[in-house]
């Protein structure tokens, strides 16, 4: 079979697991208008069943009857009409024998009575066929009706809108994206105003309606679902209109019972999927690997046509099924990111141009090539690609990228790092494509917002090496590029040596960014691999001010001085040493004086470590803050307060220090490990250490390991310091500032990310390892 047929055909059927691909095939090329030849000077050896058995499967032979059926194949084709049907061995049927359409019609009947029939489409608005389908009692699928003026917070204005939404068709097709579209949608703005007054909504309750809005609701459901593995491989179109609605039961059953959603927020999911099919189809693209390698162009105009096609037949879909039509899928990529993804599934594009993405004249000398007939492109595509060498397409393929696999909600040092790694990037002129890493459940539900693709060159895995590096692909619901990209690990650490096992785990990539010149160091003397200093920057994003009354703390207006020192018990409390803090404090202030110490931590199943921790504060003016804290009230939490300490015994970078500089903040810190890239006499106080060894394991740090050991009578006295002389205290946080603004600075890092990206294409380009 020429190739030109097999693309006009769309190829094998993958949907089939074992029998018949090669006949739905040549059924489909005979259907286009070719002939299947046999030729009797092929010797050709066929070993039936050897590898899979001598049984066909019952769904592939189902699928085979509904392709017939769908082809209009009333008789075989390649079968003389008077041979018989129930002979493998060719023979004349006899005179009482049924005809070749009469035995494809009984096969047909008995390969499909061995699979279950398909039920009708699910209707999430008929509350009799959801109750059939569930088989479960009304007041565990549905709330008793909620009267406007009994809404009181976002809780009940879900309940309203989702039953004001369920029994208004006319509302549904008149705001078709109503809860997509959230707080700024047009039917939130009706509801506010026009609506409010026609549906008797109290003006009390509609500050709940717009909270209701901006909650996004259908995040915790959907963030369910993209981390149970299980429940996507049983539901891969669960988030489609026109299935059987099993995604939307176990959600409404499992979902709320098993797993703790609210019956709420899970009608609110269901509903919001049935407004975009379209997005759904995408955004489900970009979470199933599987699909990704299977059609790693599916969302270009170069693959899109296939790919809907290969969803139609794999699936059973009709090919008029509105969203399968990819005129209507809103991908979100540019003609750039498009060929890109050609560029990089296309081994023939590459040997034609490999300056294809490397510079501008090479952007636009491919692209005339795609324009032109030795590309061997249809018309329409051709014409598509001539009309890019106008629009800005070379030199946007021209452009620095980076594709960035790393924790964007996992609530963490590592995320901020992240964020301002790819802000700072951005700002240089780097087109970041992001993806995140599943890490916990308690993860922030927004993994569906990172559904960035290997659109680039190069991939930056900002994971450390245990215990997600390995997995860090599957994790990301990411199909790794074939071939794969150049791969760069940024990896954090905080003694001067690292675990012997992180050589090996260097091997996967090409070379290994660090933060900070101390972990940079710790790195080159274990790893083959080179290792480039490149500080990510640090910036101090809008929060929301906040009284020290707003985390149950004593405020500036009792007159108190406060210190804060802010740190994860799952970052090894050990290495942290809060117990050195405490003990430095009870050393300089008496019980009796106007000064506090805040310990903010996150235990994380580290309950007993904060109760020890809470043990050693007693009697003193201490107190330990055990909650999860947003980004905003953490940066808020440090504003609130009049200094920062940190007794670390060893740290890779140091973030909090380095927010605490930038909000104005003195900052007490001991004088080792990567805070030192920012912090000086000059715009700090630096406590005097001994280098000690751990002399025991703590894990994952070795016992032969060796970190700093602060002064506590030290750390006292400088504590003592900022206490007695609070004008001190305000000038050097004013040198803080204007200090860590400039070395700090986002814009400084980008151009050091964006100088060594260009340095890795040159010398790619060169053929240089």
């Amino acid at each position: 079979m020429r190739r030109e047929v097999f693309d006009r055909v769309g190829g094998f059927d993958e949907a089939y697991q074992v029998a018949n691909s090669d006949v739905a095939l040549c059924l489909r090329a005979y259907k286009a208008g070719w002939r299947t030849v046999y030729t009797p000077w092929a010797a050709l050896v066929h070993h039936e069943g050897a590898t899979r058995g001598h049984t066909n499967p019952v769904a592939d032979m189902a699928r085979s009857a509904r392709e017939v059926a769908r082809l209009g194949v009333e008789a075989d084709p390649f079968l003389h009409p008077e041979l018989s049907g129930f002979s493998a061995v060719p023979r004349l049927r006899a005179a009482a024998e049924p005809s070749l359409r009469d035995v494809l019609a009984l096969d047909a009947a008995r390969h499909l009575a061995g699979v279950p029939a398909v039920d009708p489409p699910f209707d999430a608005f008929d509350d009799a066929q959801v109750l059939a389908r569930m088989q479960q009692p009304a007041s565990l699928v549905f709330w008793p009706p909620q009267p406007p003026g009994r809404i009181t917070d976002a809780w009940s204005a879900a309940r309203w809108i989702i039953d004001l939404l369920r029994s208004r068709r006319d509302l549904r097709r008149r705001f078709p994206d109503a809860l997509g579209a959230g707080a700024d949608g047009a039917f939130a703005a009706w509801l506010d105003g026009e609506g409010s007054r026609s549906l008797g909504l109290p003006e009390a309750a509609r500050g709940a309606v717009r909270e209701a809005f901006a909650a996004d609701l259908s995040a915790e459901p959907r963030q369910l679902f993209l981390w149970r593995n299980d429940v996507r491989s049983a539901f891969p179109l669960g988030l489609m209109p026109g299935s059987r609605g099993d995604l939307a039961c176990w959600m409404l059953r499992h979902g709320v019972t098993d797993e703790g959603q609210r019956l709420e927020a899970a009608w609110w999911f269901i509903l919001r999927c049935l407004e975009d099919p379209a997005a759904e189809l995408v955004r489900t693209y970009r979470f199933s690997p599987d699909w990704q390698q299977a059609h790693p162009t599916a969302l270009t105009v170069f693959g899109r046509d296939a790919f809907s096609g290969w969803l139609a037949e794999r699936y059973g879909l009709s090919a008029d099924t509105v969203w399968l039509d990819p005129t209507r899928w809103p991908t979100g990529l540019s003609a750039a990111d498009e060929l890109r993804l050609a560029f990089a599934a296309e081994p023939g594009w590459r040997a034609a141009h490999p300056d294809g993405l490397t510079h501008e004249e090479g952007a636009a000398a491919l692209l005339g090539w795609l324009a032109g007939l030795q590309s061997g492109l249809a018309e329409p595509l051709r014409a598509w690609c001539s009309e890019r060498l106008a629009d800005g397409t070379p030199a946007a393929l021209a452009g620095l990228g980076i594709n960035v696999v790393g924790h964007f909600c996992y609530p963490s040092g590592l995320r901020v790092s992240a964020e301002a790694m790819c802000g700072a990037m951005e700002r240089a002129g780097v087109a970041v494509s992001r993806r995140d890493v599943r890490t916990d459940r308690r993860d922030d539900p927004h993994h569906a917002d990172f559904g960035g693709l290997e659109l680039h060159d190069v991939t930056l895995i900002h994971t450390q090496a245990e215990p997600f590096f390995d997995t860090s692909f599957a994790r990301a619901d990411l199909a790794e590029r074939a071939p794969r990209t150049y791969r760069v690990a940024y990896w954090y650490w905080e003694l001067e040596s690292v675990p012997a096992y992180w050589a090996e785990k260097a091997r996967q990539v090409d070379e290994v960014w660090a933060a900070t010149a101390f972990v940079a160091d710790a790195l080159r003397g274990a790893l083959d691999r080179p290792v480039h200093t490149l500080f990510p920057g640090v910036q101090v994003g809008r929060f929301t001010p906040r009284r020290r009354g707003a985390f149950g703390l004593t405020g500036a207006e009792q007159g108190r001085f406060t210190f804060l020192f802010s740190f994860h018990m799952g970052s090894v409390m050990e290495r942290k040493n809060p117990y050195a803090l405490v003990r430095a404090f009870r050393q300089a202030f008496r019980t009796d004086e106007p000064v506090d110490l805040i310990l903010k931590t996150t235990s994380f199943g580290h309950e007993a470590q904060v109760r020890s921790l809470r043990e050693a504060a007693e009697g003193a003016n201490i107190q330990v803050l055990e909650r999860v804290t947003s980004p905003d009230e953490t940066l808020s939490l440090i504003d609130c307060c009049d200094a920062y300490v940190s007794l670390h015994r060893s740290e890779g970078l140091g973030l909090t220090m380095a927010e605490a500089m930038l909000l104005g903040k003195p900052v007490i810190a001991t004088r080792y490990s990567g805070n030192l890239d920012f912090m000086d006499d000059a715009n700090s106080l630096l406590v005097d250490y001994k280098l000690v060894t751990l002399g025991k394991p703590v894990p994952p740090y070795d016992a032969s390991a060796r970190w700093a050991e602060p002064s506590v009578d030290h750390a006292a006295k400088l504590m003592r310091r900022l206490y007695d002389n609070q004008d001190y205290a305000a000038e050097l946080g004013r040198v803080a500032r204007r200090d860590a603004e400039q070395r700090l600075s986002l814009d400084a890092a980008g151009q050091r990310f964006a100088r060594r990206l260009d340095a890795i294409r040159q010398q790619r380009q060169a053929g240089r390892p």
